[in-house]
């Protein structure tokens, strides 16, 4: 078995998920995960897939032609490595709220970067008129405290002018 690594990216349209997925059904391929984003009119997924062994990257790039060129989409294809993470990593969800203003996002990754603090998902939204909203999924070093987390973000909150909230991902799946 191969594993690779698809990416998919262009103006949305219907047809692009069955497009794709029927290439790989065809080639007997199973889809092991995937992510799927719409950003105002731009699409991107990608798709983590498990291929037999006679499906190798070129027959798999050659079949992925037909879809990226139907639906006009930036496509890459790479084998995936599956390499595991740190142990004990301690999941967190960050959520930002305030007025837009650039550098939000940067400030915000920049200090969780500089606490080796791992951003697993991140979706932000302009909602209304001006008002941000930024969700993250984190990863947490279990040698970390996550009150120096907490303090950190928060301060960085109070520099932007922006409501942060820095709490466990079972308080916020009640």
């Amino acid at each position: 078995m191969h594993e690779f690594a698809i990416t998919a990216i262009g103006q949305d349209r219907p047809g692009i998920v069955a497009g794709f997925t029927e290439v790989l059904l065809a080639l007997g391929c199973n889809l092991a995960d995937c992510s799927m984003s719409l950003l105002r009119n731009e699409f991107a997924m990608i798709l983590l897939v498990e291929s037999p062994q006679e499906v190798g990257a070129d027959r798999l790039n050659t079949a992925l032609e037909e879809p990226a060129r139907r639906f006009d989409l930036v496509v890459t294809t790479r084998e995936f490595e599956d390499v595991p993470g740190p142990e004990g990593d301690v999941p967190f969800v960050v959520s930002v709220y305030g007025k837009d203003r650039p550098g939000i996002v940067h400030a915000v990754s920049r200090a969780l970067a500089d606490m080796d603090v791992n951003i697993t998902d991140l979706r932000s939204h302009l909602v209304g008129g001006d008002l941000y909203a930024m969700i993250l999924d984190v990863a947490v070093p279990p040698a970390l405290a996550p009150e120096e987390v907490a303090a950190r973000l928060q301060a960085i909150s109070r520099d932007l002018g922006v409501s942060l909230t820095f709490r466990s991902t079972e308080a916020a799946e009640l």
